[in-house]
């Protein structure tokens, strides 16, 4: 809290003052400074080196880079075209207009990082372990999480999420086979999975 009170006046405050019309976003030790120009920020980043140093820090020397939001309109070869925010990795994706039109924007996606992190959690849940537990009392566990992780990281990009969402899927499957031996059968604890319907497998289960 204190490093961050320190960086709201040794940084936040001197942007304003110094470049008003440019815009940047910080959290933490972690800060996007918005450039119209390769030039601009170039001489940004040199300001903000100098600034630091008055203040008793310095700049990441990998991590402090300057990125060509590259999308469909823009052209030319440069060196970094992507960079990660508060879990999210901005760099060039397919798109989709109102109008269906295809195209490439610059947009924002869980990270591959993030990602990795959220699976190792439910790998560590063990769903299909948990054998003794009703269906209500998992989804009473693990939806507030899954809302919560979807609800953020679902912001943007939001078919990013389908293979962790297809992970949480595949182990309840697995819960269903081992809970119930009637639904060993791979195909019978699929239709289990599937929104109930009268007559279905899953009724007298």
């Amino acid at each position: 809290m204190l490093a961050n009170l320190f960086l709201r006046y040794a940084f936040d405050a001197w942007m304003a003052r110094q470049y008003p019309s440019v815009p940047f976003e910080r959290y933490c030790d972690d800060a996007v400074v918005h450039c119209v120009s390769e030039r601009q920020a170039q001489h940004i980043r040199a300001a903000i080196a100098d600034r630091m140093e008055q203040v008793g820090l310095r700049l990441h020397p990998t991590k402090t880079r300057i990125v060509y939001c590259k999308d469909g309109a823009r052209r030319g070869s440069y060196e970094h075209t992507s960079f990660t925010f508060l879990g999210f990795t901005f760099r060039a994706r397919a798109a989709r207009s109102r109008h269906g039109k295809k195209f490439t924007s610059f947009l924002p996606a869980i990270s591959t990082e993030a990602l990795k992190k959220i699976s190792g959690e439910v790998r560590r849940w063990r769903l299909h372990r948990r054998t003794p537990l009703t269906i209500g009392e998992i989804a009473k566990k693990i939806n507030p999480i899954v809302r919560g992780w979807t609800q953020y990281y679902g912001a943007f990009y939001r078919s990013a999420l389908c293979p962790l969402l297809g992970r949480i899927n595949a182990y309840l499957v697995r819960w269903i086979r081992k809970k119930y031996k009637r639904l060993m059968s791979y195909t019978k604890a699929m239709a289990c999975w599937r929104p109930p319907q009268r007559g279905s497998v899953c009724e007298v289960a």
